[in-house]
């Protein structure tokens, strides 16, 4: 746990009058804690001031846990517990009591659109049906909703977060050059996608990196008429000079990266270059007027203003871009036509222009995450973006 991050939390709890405020989905814990919890039932009770008290089952593993934080265990996943939860309620009132908090309100997200998965993402996320209705009777003062509030917290990232999800983004690139390795006619979407997700695992070691995981989806040719409605790789065979597309989401060690690159297999014909070079000349024009002060509207319209203007306006179907890096999709203000909300230094935001239909016969869009720093912007993703690979 970082302290910049413990700051920020408390300071926000203080601001609210509130006592406490428990956490325990992964991209919640990541935020708060630096922490990936594997089983996906690890709870955080984050009070107002001092240590936060993390409550972890019996069955997760000891090798990856947050410093600077009380560890408590509960006996879920034990033969002999028959409802751990209701020993976890009773512990998170006992502690309540022993910090003094036990009259103030507490809080948490009750209800969230979406989450980070867990290590274990195999299956759905194991806490307790009841756990929302029960943490809302374990302090007398009651509950109390501010939720938007927290969520705003994950607009602006900290220093030490930047760095990490930087790593995520360096791995994202060896994902991506063994996208650009694979674009081979003959070969299968679902093979370029196999490929790419073997390079990103294979990066855990023992040191930096204790998980790395992708999400690739591959679309070519035809397929790619369809990139701007959805993502997805089939067994379509790659075929010479076509346009072939990546959406890829990556985690590593909880941080995310959100990543689209646009590559060919060969030469292309003249009118799926034009639309390529007009994508790559849209994303680089709104990069650059990324900075403090700026809104998202006009980010937006940067774009969306150009690729107009060459004649694909109704081509571009979707958000300039996003918040990222506590999850796939972040939580905040996207970069939409007409958004009015403003560019803060330590928001990172996805840039993401693409041209698709099914009149054109293809699709293309680049996507790259870039910071908003003190004076501008600093592209995190700065690796190729063309239709090969190009080292830097």
């Amino acid at each position: 746990m970082n302290k910049q991050r413990q700051n920020s939390i408390q300071k926000l709890l203080n601001e609210k009058k509130i006592g406490a405020f428990f956490l325990w989905r992964s991209d919640e814990l990541v935020m708060s804690l630096g922490y990936q919890s594997l089983w996906g039932v690890s709870v955080c009770l984050f009070p107002f001031e001092g240590t936060p008290i993390l409550y972890i089952p019996e069955l997760e593993p000891r090798d990856r846990l947050p410093e600077n934080v009380i560890l408590k265990t509960f006996p879920w996943g034990l033969m002999d517990c028959s409802n751990p939860w209701d020993i976890l309620y009773e512990m998170i009132k006992e502690d309540l009591t022993q910090l003094g908090i036990e009259s103030l309100p507490i809080s948490y997200i009750q209800h969230i659109g979406q989450s980070s998965p867990p290590l274990m993402a195999g299956e759905g996320t194991p806490i307790s049906p009841d756990l929302r209705e029960k943490l809302a009777y374990v302090s007398k003062g009651g509950y109390q909703d501010i939720t938007s509030a927290f969520l705003e917290l994950y607009a602006i990232k900290n220093d030490v977060e930047i760095e990490r999800i930087v790593l995520t983004n360096q791995v994202a690139a060896i994902g991506i050059k063994a996208f650009y390795d694979n674009l081979i006619p003959g070969k299968s979407e679902v093979e370029v996608a196999s490929a790419v997700e073997a390079a990103i695992q294979n990066q855990v070691n023992d040191n930096d990196i204790l998980y790395a995981k992708a999400w690739p989806q591959i679309q070519s040719g035809i397929n790619l008429t369809n990139g701007g409605r959805f993502n997805r790789s089939t067994g379509k065979k790659l075929q010479s000079g076509e346009l072939v597309m990546i959406e890829m989401g990556v985690c590593v060690n909880g941080y995310w990266a959100d990543i689209t690159r646009t590559g060919s297999t060969g030469d292309l014909h003249a009118k799926y270059l034009r639309i390529f070079e007009v994508v790559s000349e849209a994303q680089e024009k709104a990069v650059k007027a990324i900075a403090p002060g700026k809104t998202t509207g006009e980010i937006d319209k940067i774009a969306r203003e150009y690729i107009v203007n060459c004649g694909y306006g109704p081509f571009f179907n979707h958000a300039l871009g996003h918040h990222v890096g506590f999850r796939y999709h972040d939580p905040g203000n996207p970069l939409v036509p007409n958004g009015n909300a403003v560019l803060k230094e330590g928001m990172i935001y996805t840039v993401e222009p693409g041209i698709y239909g099914e009149e054109l016969g293809v699709g293309a869009r680049i996507e790259d995450n870039v910071l908003v720093t003190s004076d501008g912007y600093r592209i995190l993703s700065d690796f190729s973006r063309g239709l090969k690979w190009e080292t830097k």
